[in-house]
């Protein structure tokens, strides 16, 4: 995979973007040649803000729910202290919530249905 990349960088000229967990970031950084093409950035996790809140929204938003669904400030922060603030568990969280409330016919997502919602593993996430 990193001679993959060198390839792209070097014969194709590609501007390259990777996207990966840590062992990804390790293995790139332990090739000199690749480190010093790419700036290494962590995303941080969400936090309680308005910032958050509008992500949440956002997918709501876009899930195929018949009905709306309102999620109170204790909703949101159920969501953040399960998932810890990790975007592909919240993702996770309310696609699995959104498809529970499809299959029992109430259409949407309230606090109680993320109250509910416990992970399918409860080993830590490989991309944290």
């Amino acid at each position: 995979m990193l001679n993959t990349l060198r390839y792209l960088s070097n014969e194709l000229k590609l501007s390259l973007v990777c996207v990966g967990i840590a062992e990804a970031r390790e293995a790139i950084n332990g090739d000199v040649q690749l480190a010093r093409r790419f700036d290494v950035m962590t995303l941080p996790r969400w936090s309680a803000n308005e910032e958050f809140e509008q992500l949440v929204l956002a997918i709501i938003r876009n899930l195929p729910l018949r009905r709306p669904s309102v999620l109170t400030p204790r909703g949101l922060r159920r969501i953040l202290q399960v998932t810890g603030g990790v975007t592909a568990w919240v993702f996770r969280l309310l696609n699995d919530v959104a498809i529970t409330g499809i299959e029992s016919g109430t259409e949407e997502i309230t606090d109680a249905a993320v109250e509910a919602w416990r992970p399918v593993s409860e080993e830590e996430p490989a991309f944290q």
